[in-house]
């Protein structure tokens, strides 16, 4: 990855804050696949990881429709950052890997996830 001299200190085990000030949540899990409900029986909700966020948009990389022509080394510079980001819970990013971020997170969710990103990723944007 080119670049390497620009970096930004990024701490990916936030987690998502939406644009009315509150976390963003997904259903609670179980072993089974299964949404965990409480006692009573409403589904248990919890915070959504920025990091499981990143991982999610990084295994796209190659999947998705717009990925058909990809070169191999996108997809292994997708595999690095991935690596990187999954040992160590304060990253620093080069402008390159930034934008791989911000653009493959663009492409697999919503706005209020992509917002949620950018606004750890990149809070001048939302300025």
């Amino acid at each position: 990855m080119a670049d390497e001299k620009v970096s930004t200190e990024v701490d990916v085990t936030q987690f998502l804050i939406g644009y009315d000030g509150k976390p963003l949540t997904d259903p609670k899990m179980g072993p089974d696949g299964q949404p965990v409900k409480d006692e009573a029986g409403e589904i248990i909700r919890e915070p959504v990881p920025f990091r499981t966020i990143v991982f999610t948009a990084l295994e796209l990389v190659g999947r998705l429709d717009e990925d058909k022509s990809l070169a191999p080394s996108v997809k292994m510079d997708a595999y690095r950052l991935a690596h990187k980001i999954a040992t160590s819970d304060t990253v620093s990013l080069t402008t390159e890997e930034l934008a791989l971020l911000e653009k493959r997170i663009g492409m697999a969710f919503p706005m209020n996830v992509v917002g949620a990103c950018t606004m750890i990723l990149n809070p001048a944007k939302l300025a």
